[in-house]
């Protein structure tokens, strides 16, 4: 029995021991851990090698417990934390972290983490605190971290997140904080999630969420953290809404789309410290209560439509720190009591209608102040100089208000300011007085930008502003009624990012020493009165970003080194007097946006290498003395937005190129030499809202299509060859023009040539008559008064020379008359033309009646209307001749038709620009081409006097040479001035 009873034992610790031997070999331990945390380091990695921790630390030839950021548990001996935060790492999390059963902390905040949270995390039931925040993680949470029961601490903010917040959320039933902000989290924040009674904070800021806020959320008493920033929840907040926070602490609901009054119960959570709502659609006034949250350190109210007065209740908030409740509707004063607030660091108020003047004794109860910023109001009165009480102040920001009187020279006093923003006033300041503020803020050392634009400062430009600060980046006086010159010390403020001087009454020369201020990206010195060239020092500028130079009266070349400002956006040199050519340097900036050389006299064609300059949005070259053809290239601007090159000598056709600027709005190419039709490709500009080709010679039919139906006759003027719709002033179209032309001269001539035989026959018929009857009778004959200048000729000489104008004479017959030879006593032999109406006059005045067709062009209309012949249509007779002669365009030239003749297209075309009608080979040295632009002007003026409809008006024969000695000898003045 006893040999039984001990084989029976010795068998049960046989078998105790075989079961011990087998648990031991499959429970997990440290072995477990260190193989899950390898797995881990195998999947991770760092941008820089040398600083990758776990390459040489995480050894199996140390203890895990050893290892960098790995916390082992003195019980166990097994790992409780793993904290890889701030080490710059990147890679996916393994599935094997779920074998680290013990782990308590798990932190990986701020590093390069990506790929999906793994499921196998919720094995992890120990898990308390679970950090992945900033990191780049992706995709949903895995609805099975709700199985971590005893998790207090979530915090996923920071990654890339999507889809809703998973409701399995809510069976973390220990949970205090969670944190899900900075991601692409949507739909409505579940409601389940404030079941969880132990809710301290919850923020779920900057993310897709909508909907309104859960009304159970008002309904924890636990909660001390609310923060649910810039999301698109909506909907009204309940008059309830805070009865049941009595902790809440933090309220962070701004831009949002909240909408109504703050409910009153807010006012009673008298724990709150920082309540922002800013940036929502709020509405109404603040109440007076506001003044029970006496706790508050933080009150952001800003960008809403709130309205009334500021409340004198907010001088009970003694714990204030920052205010901001700008971009609102409050009005009236601001309580002095605001400025009583001791702990105030920021005071904010901008964009309102907030009225009256600031306190006297502002600064003096506010030692900590940092900010004030009141811009955008109605505030008046004087800056008081107690402001320099305020010393820690950094920003002072008062623009666009009715402030008055002169800048205080105490601001000098505030030796930490770096911003002073005063521009939009009504400050002034004399000249002494402008030298002392300088001088004075030449203590602010940390000075960083000081702006005065647009007041009336009536003050000399002192050579004090050199003194300033070395870290002054912008200094903003345009529009100030700044007088003198710049001086060469303003090259000392070598941290100068913005000079503003423009819109000024400064004088003189554009210093050199700007081109030492490396660091300078904005140059505005437009609308003054600067002489002189534009400065090559210029060219150092490597960052200048926007340069505005135009509205003085500069001189000379721009520069050819401009290809060197390589970070040029901006160039405005308009309504200046630089001459010459356009550098082909200024191209090869390819990154300009815009470019504005208008009213210049800046000559010669244009480039083709223009067409580089790809980005390029706005281009006025407007009102030069451009020449040439239009580059085609042009066309490769696909971003252009507005293009004016009207007011020059450009000649050409339009390209057709034109129609590939797809982003074109605004094209003006006016007063030009234009010539052929409008290209049909201009149809295809959708985006085209002004166009301006008029006063060229622009010929075809204006196209239909596109743009074409908003634009007007305005578009279209003096092309007098264009043809279109009726609404545009334009000759109609003729559909078939070769045929049409065909069938009408065929139409013509079946009348006309049996007409024109008869009138010949007639014609012949009567010459023999009074031929035969001259050489019976001598008839008296009114003297004929030519214009020759060499030799004045009788009428009684030339039918003694002409053998009373015997057919035996006759050389030849034109349309409007016959050429006789004739031989004076003299032997001096002459063709003789008799356009059949001078003889039949001799007194200047007499009229007779004549059916003589009027010549084509030359003659007076009253000879076609009224067939009266008088002396003083042969002054209209001269005055074309004139116009032929100098434009080079005769009365009968295809370009003249309908309604358009020679007189009427000098006429309107004077108007715009001598250039436009002037025969080009009369210019010649630049030199002479102001004066002979005056002579030929002042001549067509004349030409114009002689060609007045009515004969009454015309001038008189015996004024026309006195006029012209007149302009010739004004003509060798300018000349002997010029030469």
């Amino acid at each position: 029995m006893d040999r039984v009873l001990l084989l029976c034992v010795i068998l049960f610790l046989v078998r105790c021991c075989n079961v011990a031997i087998s648990a031991d070999a499959t429970i997990p331990n440290i072995a477990t851990d260190q193989s899950a945390l390898l797995a881990l380091k195998f999947g991770i990695s760092h941008p820089d090698p040398v600083h990758n921790i776990l390459a040489s630390n995480w050894s199996t030839n140390t203890s895990v417990c050893s290892w960098i950021g790995v916390t082992c548990g003195s019980k166990h001996h097994r790992v409780i934390a793993l904290n890889l935060s701030y080490m710059g790492f990147e890679g996916t999390i393994p599935p094997q972290i779920g074998n680290l059963s013990f782990l308590v902390s798990l932190r990986l905040t701020n590093n390069s983490f990506h790929g999906s949270v793994p499921n196998e995390l919720s094995r992890l039931y120990r898990l308390k605190n679970l950090d992945f925040g900033f990191n780049n993680f992706s995709g949903e949470i895995p609805s099975s971290l709700g199985l971590l029961s005893k998790l207090r601490d979530l915090f996923l903010s920071g990654n890339r997140f999507t889809g809703a917040i998973p409701q399995s959320l809510s069976n973390m039933s220990s949970l205090e904080r969670i944190g899900l902000a900075f991601n692409g989290f949507s739909g409505y924040i579940p409601s389940s999630l404030f079941n969880i009674s132990t809710l301290q904070d919850i923020d779920l800021g900057d993310n897709k969420l909508s909907g309104p806020m859960p009304s159970i959320l008002f309904n924890m008493p636990s909660l001390q953290k609310i923060d649910l920033y810039s999301n698109e929840l909506s909907g009204r907040l309940p008059t309830d809404t805070f009865d049941h926070l009595p902790n809440l602490q933090w309220l962070q609901i701004s831009h949002n789309r909240f909408y109504g009054g703050l409910p009153s119960t807010l006012f009673s959570s008298i724990q709150l410290q920082y309540l922002s709502v800013r940036a929502n659609n709020f509405t109404g006034r603040v109440p007076p209560t506001i003044g029970n949250l006496t706790m508050l350190r933080t009150l952001y109210l800003a960008e809403n439509n709130f309205a009334g007065g500021i409340p004198n209740e907010i001088g009970y908030l003694q714990n204030l720190e920052k205010l901001n409740i700008g971009d609102n509707h409050f009005s009236g004063p601001i309580p002095c009591e605001v400025f009583n607030i001791s702990t105030l660091q920021i005071i904010v108020m901008p964009l309102n209608n907030l009225s009256g003047p600031l306190p006297s004794n502002l600064g003096l109860f506010l030692p900590k102040l940092q900010w004030l910023l009141l811009g955008g109001n109605l505030l008046n009165g004087t800056i008081p100089s107690s402001i320099s009480n305020a010393s820690q102040l950094t920003h002072l920001d008062l623009p666009t208000n009715s402030f008055s009187g002169f800048i205080p020279n105490t601001i000098g006093y505030l030796g930490l300011l770096q911003h002073l923003n005063l521009e939009i006033n009504n400050l002034t300041i004399g000249s002494p007085e402008m030298n002392s503020l300088l001088s004075s803020l030449s203590n602010c050392k940390y000075l960083e930008i000081l702006s005065f634009t647009e007041n009336p400062l009536n003050a000399i430009l002192p050579n004090s502003i050199g003194n300033l600060s070395t870290s002054l980046q912008e200094i903003l006086m345009g529009g100030c009624n700044i007088k003198g010159s710049i001086f060469q010390d303003i090259g000392n403020l070598s941290s100068l990012t913005s000079l503003d001087l423009g819109n000024n009454e400064l004088v003189g020369p554009i210093p050199t020493s700007l081109g030492k201020l490396g660091m300078l990206q904005g140059l505005y010195l437009d609308y003054n009165r600067l002489q002189g060239p534009i400065p090559s020092n210029l060219c150092h500028l490597k960052s200048l970003f926007e340069l505005y130079l135009g509205g003085n009266e500069i001189v000379g070349q721009i520069p050819g080194c401009i290809n060197n400002l390589a970070s040029l956006r901006y160039l405005h040199l308009g309504s200046s007097k630089l001459t010459s050519t356009v550098p082909l340097s200024l191209w090869k900036l390819t990154d300009l946006l815009e470019v504005d050389l208008s009213s210049n006299s800046l000559i010669g064609p244009l480039s083709l290498e223009l067409g580089n300059l790809k980005v390029l949005r706005n281009l006025d070259l407007s009102n030069n003395r451009l020449s040439g053809d239009i580059p085609m290239t042009i066309g490769s601007l696909k971003d252009l937005h507005n293009l004016s090159l009207a007011g020059n000598q450009l000649e050409g056709s339009i390209p057709k190129s034109f129609g590939d600027l797809v982003s074109l709005e605004l094209l003006d190419v006016s007063g030009n030499n234009l010539s052929g039709e409008i290209p049909k490709s201009l149809e295809a500009l959708i985006y085209l809202k002004y166009l301006n080709v008029s006063f060229n010679r622009l010929r075809g039919e204006i196209p239909t299509k596109g743009p074409f139906v908003n634009f007007s006759a305005a578009s279209f003027m003096s092309n007098d060859a264009l043809c279109g719709a009726p609404e545009l002033k334009v000759l109609p179209c003729k559909r078939d023009a070769s045929r049409s032309k065909k069938s009408r001269i065929r139409h013509i001539l079946t009348f006309l040539l049996p007409a024109v035989g008869l009138t010949l026959i007639l014609v012949a018929a009567t010459l023999v008559l009074i031929s035969k009857k001259r050489q019976k009778k001598s008839t008296d004959s009114v003297d004929l008064s030519p214009l020759a200048p060499w030799r004045r000729v009788s009428h009684q000489e030339l039918l003694r020379a002409t053998e009373g104008f015997n057919p035996n004479k006759l050389i030849g017959e034109g349309s409007f008359g016959s050429v006789y030879k004739a031989t004076f006593l003299d032997d001096m032999v002459a063709h003789v033309a008799d356009f059949g109406i001078a003889k039949l006059l001799g007194d200047e005045d007499l009229i007779k009646r004549t059916m003589t067709l009027a010549t084509i062009g030359y003659m007076a209309p009253e000879y076609g209307s009224e067939g009266i012949v008088s002396a003083r249509g042969d002054v209209y007779s001269y005055g074309i001749l004139l116009m032929e002669t100098f434009t080079r365009k005769k009365p009968i030239d295809d370009m003249f038709v309908e309604e358009m003749n020679l007189k009427r297209w000098v006429e309107e075309s004077l108007v715009v620009s001598i250039v436009k009608i002037i025969d080009a080979s009369l210019l010649g040295d630049e030199r002479y081409d102001a004066a002979t632009m005056d002579t030929v002007s002042s001549i067509m003026g004349l030409a114009l006097d002689c060609c007045v409809d009515s004969p009454e008006e015309r001038i008189n024969t015996r004024s026309i040479p006195i006029a012209l000695n007149k302009i010739k000898s004004k003509f060798l003045q300018d000349l002997q001035r010029t030469a």
